[in-house]
């Protein structure tokens, strides 16, 4: 018969190694195969321990902190059992899995961990093993009380403490494929509090879980690979919490786990550094909306620097073979994606900064300083191994009040975007090309904002509407609907906006227009008009051709903004023709009262254009009034 340590490692390659390469008409092919195998040792070593064939030998060497330790086979019992309840988890049969994780639990002296660390459990020694191999768990959990308890010594031992977490951290993924994330979360807080109870109180080198049915003696590296292997457990299970707590919608903790995440994995040097800087880079999108601009941007500073000191190993590898080719694909995409969350951290600080310069009340105006709490917060999330003061000085952290500050975080940001549309192209990622172009757009338009001169102003409002209207001429529209819809929408708002500017200006001047300025001031206009044209035009009921008699929830707003657009673009036209701007009135009354009759008819959508649809309404009043006092001059 083969030796305990052979079946264990026989069954350990088919359930690790294996099971890659299993058919896809029997995915679990490899896994069955283990678990039988392991069943078979679960079997051998319910023999041992019912005999008391024990190895006292092995079980001295292994176990130096004497009563207080579970013994070399009945760890090896959980570590079987706790092997038993990964295959059911993996294999969906989850009420098996918690069975068997649950008895490899109360096998290493876990009785309070069955309950999920919320119950506390007078149990003793005897029968805690016959209960557990039975499956007779409810019998250990009849004298629970409310009350937490510690750590029992016997779970924290060398042998146990990284078994027990194990067990704490599958059951946390069990819980979270229930969805029933409260108790997941109580799975990973006691994984938690057992590696802390073991730095705590106990020195000597923890086990591995594989080291059980191994060998060990002095001169083996058990204690550095045992030591490193529990540190890459507890950085699971915060990698576990930071899953939990984003689905109980608690943000603050899940980021935080995030971030104590990527701090482990840092120390440890043990990380793949692609998906590491992307994760930091996906982590900073959360700081940069809580206004927390100086730990985005170390976390973007971070995730460039662990970037580029791989760039050079990219660069240099021919795309040999298959998964050459494949890595340095991702490595690439990953690149992409970094720059445009630096894109993004820029636009979000320019958009920030423009809300400032126009609050609703200046006295509730925030405070641009950070407060010293929040400072030392900042630098508590900072990762001390790497050095980002270069890249991090490329850029502001907080919010900026003139153009002169402004243009920086522009460039940098339109940088940033430029490498990732690179990437992004329109041909092969259409999707993620306009949207990288529709945030190109909004930097401009950020940027306008504080620029002082009109002629400047109206330069990058043109800037947007090309970058734009090159995406409406090369997009399908039976294809791309929506984005096309997206996209007249903005360039519609656009030209209105270099109208609104244009008027502006000349109202601060002579009132009355050149002829080269009137012509300057029709084009925009009707630019603006042709564009919400084809965004309403795009809302037509395929079959009449007609507009929907009800707009669906999220386009009634735009639709109808759209409409009262029209009907203020028409009555901005220039025109010295009494006839000419009788029919202009027209058109924008025509436009005005379709904003009025849609609400009458839907009064459940008043409420969302409410300020707007007062303005329809008076007009609806006043345009008939000043078409006859026009036709008086014809």
């Amino acid at each position: 018969m083969a030796s305990l340590e052979d079946q264990y490692q026989k069954a350990l390659r088919l359930y690790q190694e294996d099971s890659a390469n299993d058919p896809e008409s029997e995915p679990y092919k490899s896994k069955y195969a283990a678990r039988e195998i392991f069943e078979e040792l679960k079997s051998r070593l319910s023999k041992q321990l019912d005999e008391d064939d024990v190895d006292d030998a092995a079980e001295d060497q292994l176990v130096e902190e004497g009563v207080d330790g579970v013994g070399l086979t009945r760890a090896r019992m959980a570590a079987v059992v706790y092997h038993l309840g990964v295959i059911a988890v993996e294999t969906e049969e989850l009420s098996t899995g918690e069975e068997h994780l649950k008895r490899a639990l109360i096998i290493l002296g876990d009785h309070e961990g069955i309950a999920t660390g919320v119950s506390s459990m007078k149990v003793g020694d005897e029968g805690v093993l016959s209960a557990a191999l039975s499956g007779d768990v409810d019998s250990l959990l009849s004298s629970s009380s409310s009350e937490t308890v510690s750590v029992s010594p016997a779970t924290i031992s060398a042998t146990s403490v990284a078994l027990a977490i194990s067990c704490h951290n599958q059951l946390g993924i069990l819980w979270s494929h229930r969805n029933v994330f409260s108790t997941a979360r109580r799975h990973l807080d006691r994984a938690n509090v057992i590696y802390e109870e073991y730095q705590k109180q106990n020195a000597s080198s923890p086990r591995t879980i594989h080291s059980l049915f191994s060998a060990c003696t002095e001169s083996d590296p058990d204690e550095n690979s045992g030591t490193a292997a529990l540190e890459k457990l507890h950085t699971l299970t915060f990698y576990y919490l930071a899953q939990v707590y984003g689905h109980l919608g608690m943000p603050e903790k899940s980021a935080w786990y995030c971030h104590s995440t990527l701090q482990r994995q840092l120390a440890s040097k043990d990380y793949d550094p692609v998906e590491w800087a992307i994760n930091a880079a996906t982590l900073s999108q959360f700081y940069q909306g809580k206004e927390k601009f100086r730990t985005a941007r170390h976390l973007l500073a971070s995730a460039s620097k662990v970037l580029s000191s791989h760039e050079a190993e990219f660069d240099t590898q021919q795309a040999e073979s298959e998964e050459t080719a494949s890595k340095q694909e991702r490595y690439k995409r990953r690149c992409a994606d970094v720059a445009r969350c630096w894109g993004r951290y820029c636009l979000l600080l320019m958009q920030v900064s423009v809300n400032r310069a126009i609050p609703d009340d200046p006295q509730d105006e925030p405070s641009q300083q950070q407060e010293p709490e929040e400072e030392s917060l900042d630098r508590q999330l900072e990762f001390v191994q790497l050095e980002v003061s270069d890249l991090e000085s490329e850029v502001v952290s907080a919010p900026v009040s003139t153009f002169e500050e402004m243009r920086p975080l522009f460039l940098c940001g339109l940088r940033h975007f430029t490498e990732a549309r690179q990437y992004y192209s329109l041909e092969d990622h259409a999707s993620d090309h306009v949207s990288i172009t529709q945030d190109m757009s909004q930097l401009y338009k950020a940027l306008a904002f504080f620029e002082p001169s009109e002629d400047r102003r109206s330069k990058m409002h043109k800037r947007r509407i090309d970058l734009l209207k090159i995406l409406v001429q090369e997009l399908n529209p039976q294809y791309y609907l929506h984005v096309c819809r997206q996209l007249n929408y903005e360039i519609a708002e656009t030209y209105s906006a270099m109208m609104d500017s244009k008027l502006a200006l000349l109202e601060h001047g002579s009132g009355t227009p050149t002829p080269a300025q009137a012509k300057k001031i029709n084009t925009l206009a009707t630019s603006s008009i042709q564009h919400f044209l084809h965004y309403l035009d795009s809302m037509k009921d395929a079959t009449s051709g007609e507009q929907p008699e009800k707009y669906s929830e999220d386009s009634v707003r735009p639709a109808l903004i759209a409409w009262f657009h029209l009907g203020r673009l028409w009555s901005k036209l220039v025109s010295p023709s009494p006839q000419s701007r009788l029919q202009n009135v027209a058109h924008s009354l025509q436009n005005y009262k379709r904003v009025v009759a849609y609400c009458e008819k839907n009064p459940d959508c008043e409420s969302v254009v409410a300020q707007e649809l007062a303005i329809c309404r008076e007009m609806v009043q006043l345009l008939p009034l000043k078409m006859e006092q026009i036709r008086a001059q014809c």
